[in-house]
This record gives C-alpha cells, sequence and structure tokens, in this order.
C-alpha cells in the first residue's frame, strides 16, 4: 500500500526533532462514555467515503498531526507531533497491507501509547481513533478483517504504567470494539452515501470540541486511515 504523501511528507526532517520529553502523569478523570459502533450493513464505496472526507473541516491540530506540520508549535509540541506522525503512517500503511500478524503492528503502539501530554495522550487517541476506523473498514470490505483483529489486539496487554490510567482503560475499551461515543458517531456516518454532509460536519464538531485536543487526535487517528484505504488499490 502506498501511504497518502501529505501524510509523508513532514515539515520537518524526523532527525532533526528534540527528544520527546518523557511521560508524565497526568490528573485523573472519567473515561469518555464509550460503545459498539453500530454501521449499517452493506460494503462501502471509495468514492463515497472520499466525499465525506472531502466535506470534514479538519482542526489546525488533526492537520498537524496528519502532515507531521510543526509550523507555528513549540519545542515540545514539534517533537510529539514528529514523533507520532512517523508511528501513525507506519500503522496506517501495515494495516492497508492486510497484515495479520500482532507483531507487526506492536512496536508501534508501545512507541505511541503515553506520547504526549494530557489526561488521554496524543499517542493514545491517534491509536483509538485507528482502532474505530479499521472497525467500520473491515465491516465494510474495504480493509482485511484479519487485520483490523490483530491491531486491536494490540492495543491490549500493555504495561499499565506506560500511560495514564484513563488512557490505558480507553485502549482496552478499543481493543475490545467500544469507542467514545462522539467517535463512533463520526466513523458511523462515513461512507453512508446519503448526501447529508452537515449532520456528518455537525457530528465532528461535537468529537473535535471533546477535551483540550483529545476529539481532535482521535479525529487524526481515524481521518488517516480511512484516507490511506480510500487513496490506495486493495492490497489483500
Amino acid at each position: 500500500m502506498t501511504f497518502p504523501p501529505a501524510l509523508l511528507d513532514a515539515a520537518i526532517p524526523r532527525v532533526l526533532a528534540p527528544p520527546v520529553p518523557a511521560r508524565r502523569p497526568a490528573p485523573e478523570r472519567a473515561p469518555l462514555p464509550c460503545r459498539p459502533l453500530v454501521a449499517p450493513p452493506g460494503r462501502l464505496e471509495r468514492a463515497s467515503l472520499d466525499r465525506d472526507l472531502a466535506a470534514i473541516p479538519l482542526p489546525e491540530r488533526s492537520r498537524a498531526l496528519l502532515a507531521g506540520d510543526v509550523v507555528g508549535l513549540d519545542e515540545v509540541g514539534a517533537a510529539v507531533v514528529l514523533e507520532v506522525h512517523g508511528h501513525l503512517a507506519a500503522l496506517v500503511t501495515t494495516l492497508g497491507s492486510g497484515k495479520a500478524d500482532v507483531v507487526a503492528y506492536r512496536p508501534h503502539v508501545r512507541a505511541l501509547t503515553g506520547l504526549g501530554p494530557g489526561l488521554t495522550p496524543t499517542g493514545d487517541d491517534l491509536l483509538v481513533g485507528l482502532a474505530a476506523a479499521a472497525r467500520r473498514l473491515a465491516s465494510g470490505g474495504l480493509l482485511a478483517p484479519r487485520a483490523a483483529s490483530a491491531y486491536a489486539e494490540s492495543l491490549a496487554g500493555l504495561p499499565a504504567g506506560q500511560t495514564t490510567s484513563v488512557a490505558h482503560d480507553l485502549l482496552l475499551r478499543a481493543s475490545a470494539g467500544l469507542f467514545p461515543a462522539v467517535l463512533a458517531a463520526v466513523v458511523e456516518g462515513l461512507g453512508r452515501g446519503d448526501g447529508d454532509f452537515d449532520l456528518l460536519v455537525e457530528r465532528v464538531r461535537q468529537l473535535v470540541t471533546t477535551g483540550a485536543h483529545s476529539g481532535a487526535d482521535l479525529l487524526a487517528g481515524a481521518f488517516a486511515l480511512v484516507r490511506g484505504v480510500v487513496d490506495a488499490p486493495e492490497a489483500w
């Protein structure tokens, strides 16, 4: 699978990124309400997904994570964006290739969990967004189900101390097919083909206003995989 250039071309080479700061514990809060995806039956169409993606108003933070764009960020923020960008691209490529081996996903998952600031660090939010999109695309026939299952399995069994307890719980729920309700609503709305872009945009608005940055990070994870699959030929 060829990864979309927009996600691979970082604004600053990764070798210039300062070291990512050590993970620090964050205050705790109750996890976001989660539920299973409820997607309509039938095969997803790439053209319909492409139209939906074009209608989504991506916030600047989501765009930065997808493109590896560090313009305007402080040193810490730039380091996090560059670090997560590379692992996000690798996971999208591996999922798109249909690999069904948990080992293929685990190194990038371990690298992302706990990475970044917040109650649910950026890396964890991206992982959950990817998991939701993988489940939707697999049910719609655009992603190998065994690959989606292997990726979901890779989210389980991670060391609890590597991230916050809230994020760890969110990863466990995602591995079991349960996702933040605001994220699930967006993912379910993709590819429906009903042309109701206003509803989709409203769902995205509700998602990206969740937390200081969690909503935008969750959206970036889901968007990255859907965009990668739409732009690439089937590889499995």
